[in-house]
Order: structure tokens, then sequence, then C-alpha cells
């Protein structure tokens, strides 16, 4: 019985573990906040968020084949723990025998989620992405044999940043297109700042030296992957140098093409050298697959500033009428 002249103070409902689930899988920690243990609730928060960033970190330290291994950890940990925060909201609801607390109200739990995302989640990711760790889908054969058609690839973002990587000659280069500067290319890099440049036809000289590997076309190179490809009708597999090992490139089987990209026009007489020197700031690229690749040839060069990375490893490869190609998985780039 309550007195006359008082208030009875209002009662505020069990929390239900239904609802401590719900807010766990909205946000990692909105269920314990919704329990009154907001200091739990933040630590998953923050466990989740920086799972990833530190497995990719450890990934791009490791040994260049584990790289898409460490990354997929680091990944699987976050799914791991933000699952984690939502049983352990719905089973610490269901042990409850203490009323919710008083300030449990929805503006409290959107502004913690709007917080969570604004300030952790969402800066998390975007570090990832834009200082680490890359992935990009190549939809093109363009970069045949090294990159095939429906290859996902994992691409370093550390590049050209303080203690990052440097690019050099043979680097797979993912760049924004010159011409369109809402389209990312990739493309290896063939020559550097400074560099002299001779095309004649298939003919390929950087600073005077054939850029042509003495292995010469088509030699097995110790890669069991790029061992087992064979050049495509009117194509030839011949080996290049670049500064970090040799990798494979297609070159037409008609000299005279010079390597002309499909749509041009055809050429019947040998085409012209082509001598020049790579301005400060800027990289020659070329296509593996020099006769299909819109590369330095149609575009010119590419400032060292749109150079956004580095692609590394293949962590995936599908492709309409193969399905998933298994063997390319996990596949160093060079």
């Amino acid at each position: 019985m309550t007195a006359l002249g008082t208030e009875a103070p209002a009662v505020q409902p069990a929390p239900k573990p239904v609802l401590a689930l719900a807010g766990s899988l909205a946000m990692p920690g909105l269920g314990q906040l919704y329990l009154g243990d907001p200091l739990r609730g933040a630590l998953f928060l923050l466990t989740v968020a920086i799972a990833v960033p530190v497995a990719t970190r450890l990934g791009l330290a490791a040994p260049p084949r584990l790289l898409w291994i460490v990354t997929l950890l680091g990944v699987a940990a976050a799914v791991g723990i933000y699952l984690w925060s939502a049983v352990d909201a719905f089973r610490q609801a269901g042990r409850s025998v203490v009323a919710a607390p008083s300030w449990r109200r929805p503006g409290v739990y959107l502004l913690y989620a709007a917080v969570g995302y604004a300030l952790v989640l969402a800066p998390s990711t975007a570090y990832v992405r834009g200082n680490l760790l890359e992935t990009f889908v190549v939809p093109t054969g363009s970069m045949m044999p090294t990159i095939l058609p429906g290859d996902r690839i994992l691409a370093d973002k550390r590049v050209g940043r303080r203690g990052g990587v440097k690019v050099w000659r043979g680097a797979l280069a993912v760049f924004i297109y010159p011409n369109d500067r809402t389209s990312v290319f990739i493309k290896r890099v063939i020559g550097l700042p400074g560099d002299r440049i001779e095309i004649d036809g298939p003919r390929l000289r950087v600073n005077g030296k054939e850029a042509a590997s003495e292995r010469g076309d088509g030699d097995g190179d110790g890669d069991g992957e790029r061992a087992t490809i064979s050049a495509p009708p009117g194509l030839r597999l011949a080996h290049e140098r670049g500064d970090r090992g040799d990798y494979q490139v297609l070159w037409p089987v008609d000299e005279r093409a010079g390597g002309v990209p499909p749509g041009a026009a055809p050429s019947r007489a040998p085409a012209a050298v082509s001598s020049f020197v790579v301005p400060d700031g800027q990289v020659f690229v070329l296509g593996d697959n020099r006769a299909a690749a819109v590369d330095s040839r149609r575009f010119g060069t590419v400032p060292l500033a749109d150079i956004q990375a580095v692609a590394r490893q293949v962590w995936f490869s599908s492709h309409r009428g193969e399905g998933v190609r298994w063997g390319r998985i996990g596949t160093l780039l060079q």
C-alpha cells in the first residue's frame, strides 16, 4: 500500500534474453550495455575492431605465402568475437535476477551504436583499406598469365608510405586510370623515373638492356602454378626480368603486331621503334598480356602519386564456366 502524498518508484522490468541477443547482433557490446554492463560491452566492441588490423599487420610481416591465411584468421577472429558477444549477452540476460538500470532508454542504445560505428568500427575498417591491405577483383585477361580473369587479389597499401613498400621494376601496381579517375587498373611497372624505354615490336629494352630473361620462352621457373600455364592460340610465353625476379608475359606470335590491343587498327608493316625517357615522378606500365592490354602504350606514363597498392597474392579465384579455381588460392603474385 502506498501512503497518501507519496509516489511509488518506477519498476524496471527484468532484461529479456532475446533483446540482449538482438542488441549484440546489431552492434558488438550493445547487449551488455542493455544489461547494465557498459565496460564489458566496450571491451567486446574494441576487441572486434582491432582484430583485423592486428592480423593484417602480422600477415604483412609474415612470410609472403602466409598473408592470406593470417588475414583470414583475423577476419574469422573478429566474426567469432562478434558472435561470442551475442551469446554472452543472451546467457547473462537469462541468468540475471537484477532489474535493468533505470537509464535503459532507446536513445542511449542508438547513441552507443552511432558512436561505436563512427568512432570505432568505421575507422578500423578505413585504416586497413587505406593503409594496409585492400582486396580487388580482376575482370579481364590483360594481366595473363600472371593474373587470370576472376582472380581476387590482396594488394599491399603501404606502397609509397614511410617505412612501406617502394615501387620497383616488375611490381604489379594498382593505380588510378589516367583517363578516368573513377577507375582502377593493375599493370606491371616496367620503367621508373629516368629510365629509358625502347619498344621495337615485341622487343623491350630498359636502359639499353633487353628485358627478356635468359631462360627463354616457356621455360619452367620453379613456380608450379605458373609453369603449367600454356599460351593461348596466337600468343607465346616469354620471361622478362624485374628487380625482384623473373615473370612471365604473353607476346603475339606475329611480331609485326607489336602487342597492339584488340580494337586498334591492324598493322601490316613492322611497328616503329619507340624510345623515350620516363619523366620524373612517373612510371611506365605494361600489361603482361601484351596483345590485349591497354597500358602506357595507349595512355602514357602513370604518376607515382596515383599508385594505390602493389598486388601480393590471390586469395580466391573463380570464373564463369570454370567454377572455383582451388589451385590458385594462395598463389603469390610476382
